[in-house]
């Protein structure tokens, strides 16, 4: 079979078209899947010191690491108006988008889940122990 010049032409464009189309969808698919990247964990990771309110209200220090995996690690102390202090280390740290999401056991008992979204150099957002059982906001900046 033998192409003409304006063939041959013709189909390295469309194949050259192929291969682009196709690193553009490779990059795009290992964009969503990679751990966050390095500009947005020098965002997050560090010590935030913020308050809480709900039942109780008080202080807290959240102190965010990333491991060699990219993983977020951290612990979360919190100490309420009347003195009570307690330190958990974090079981999950989830940032996505601008948002934070963190689980840690509550030394009483049962989980404790922040959400927050990061805006302005700081975080803000909700808390629930135990499912819904207390429930609260806060907030936390560098």
């Amino acid at each position: 079979m033998n192409l003409t010049n304006s063939q041959n032409t013709m189909a390295f464009k469309t194949l050259l078209s192929v291969v682009l189309l196709l690193t553009l969808t490779v990059q795009a698919v290992k964009a969503q899947n990679s751990p966050a990247t390095s500009d947005s964990l020098t965002t997050l990771t560090g010590k935030w010191a913020g308050t809480f309110d709900g039942p109780a209200s008080g202080k807290l220090e959240l102190v965010l690491n990333q491991d060699n995996n990219r993983n977020v690690t951290g612990k979360i102390t919190a100490i309420n108006n009347s003195g009570d202090q307690y330190s958990a280390d974090l079981k999950t740290v989830i940032w996505q988008n601008g948002k934070l999401t963190i689980t840690y056991t509550y030394p009483e008992g049962g989980d404790v889940n922040l959400s927050g979204n990061y805006a302005k150099s700081a975080f803000k957002g909700t808390w629930e122990l135990g499912g819904g059982q207390a429930t609260g906001t806060w907030q936390a900046s560098r």
